[in-house]
């Protein structure tokens, strides 16, 4: 019998994204309930100011299953709503879906069937196309270790039968299933890292550290509008924000000494290299304002992993050399794959 899944999407001032993205969570919910699970959706307004509570009320008594929301009194950002539905959610399963994210009807029940087939998962992601274009956005996440820091955005896509399991670096919070129990126990996301970027980025990796698996499903697409959310928010404070909370998750979780000297290295010529993006200066001295914390988290991380840096990123290498996958520094070199394919056949 398929596992019952609670579907949480966090929303700030998001009602008119609600209106255009939320029926297709509805009917995704439905096609899954017909196969015999339980499924729920609870929305988490996040201290909004406009009539999201009042416009999901309305559309509750129509749903074909449990519609809810939960009024956050303050907005504290992605990570914080995320948490509280987590925590509200009251299914062993949640998939967390952004407000601008258009869901497959068939994507739920390949992400809640690999928590049967496999051990240790954490959390398992979709395919992602762009909602604009169509094109090819979010696959399958390599890790990697360059110039003193993760690469953690180096993607891949499989080609031909899947000849082992598709492991991935990260779960976006915007499209991906988790293990509501271990989410829990892990703390969920970091309110350091408030009030968004890069918190799932941590969040997986902690539980790559920990000894949990995170996973790619191919075969459960949505469809992102991007940056919808944090569009009203656009400019070099985004960038800052983005660029501390690339730092503090170095200084949480690298701890491989060799790695960790890399990173002391590269870490002024970066930063010296930067005088045209000032908001990377300006990010690292967000970061080192919240070292102390930092260093807290650190001391904890160390005593809770089970796997290094080397391992994950062993992890990771042997996935690449695989036959079955491709990959991918950016997604228009897929592109360009598929034009010299077509150009091949013509005579």
């Amino acid at each position: 019998m398929p596992l019952p899944v609670s579907i949480v999407i966090p929303t700030w001032n998001g009602r008119p994204l609600l209106e255009q993205f939320l029926p297709s969570v509805i009917r995704a919910a439905d096609v899954y309930r017909q196969a015999g699970a339980p499924c729920e959706i609870v929305v988490v307004d996040d201290g909004g100011t406009d009539d999201t509570e009042g416009w999901v009320a309305a559309q509750s008594s129509s749903a074909p299953v449990p519609l809810r929301l939960i009024r956050l009194p303050a907005n504290r950002g992605f990570g914080a709503a995320a948490n509280t539905g987590v925590r509200e959610a009251a299914h062993q399963l949640v998939f967390l879906v952004n407000n601008d994210v258009e869901v497959a009807p068939d994507a739920i029940a390949p992400l809640a069937a690999r928590f049967t087939a496999e051990g240790r998962l954490f959390a398992v992601h979709c395919r992602v196309m762009d909602f604009a274009t169509g094109a090819e956005v979010g696959t399958g996440k390599m890790g990697g270790f360059s110039r003193g820091f993760f690469r953690v955005h180096r993607s891949y896509i499989t080609r031909g039968p899947d000849a082992g399991p598709l492991y991935s670096m990260f779960a976006s919070g915007g499209s991906a299933m988790f293990d509501r129990a271990v989410f829990l126990s892990l703390g969920g996301f970091d309110d350091l890292f408030a009030p968004y970027y890069f918190e799932d980025v941590e969040l997986s990796y902690r539980a790559w550290k920990r000894g949990f698996i995170v996973a790619y499903e191919p075969r459960s697409v949505v469809r992102h509008r991007f940056s919808s959310t944090i569009a009203p928010l656009a400019g070099r404070r985004v960038g800052r924000v983005a660029h501390r909370n690339r730092f503090l998750f170095h200084w949480i979780h690298l701890h491989d000494a060799r790695l960790l000297l890399s990173h002391g290295a590269w870490l002024p010529i970066l930063v010296l290299s930067a005088a045209a993006k000032p908001e990377i200066a300006i990010g690292l001295a967000g970061a080192l304002r919240r070292l102390g914390a930092a260093r807290v988290r650190r001391v904890k991380e160390k005593l809770a992993s089970t796997r290094s840096d080397s391992d994950i990123l062993a992890i990771f290498a042997t996935l690449g050399r695989r036959p079955d996958i491709r990959p991918y520094d950016d997604p228009a070199q897929l592109v360009d794959k598929v034009q010299e394919r077509s150009s091949r056949r013509v005579p």
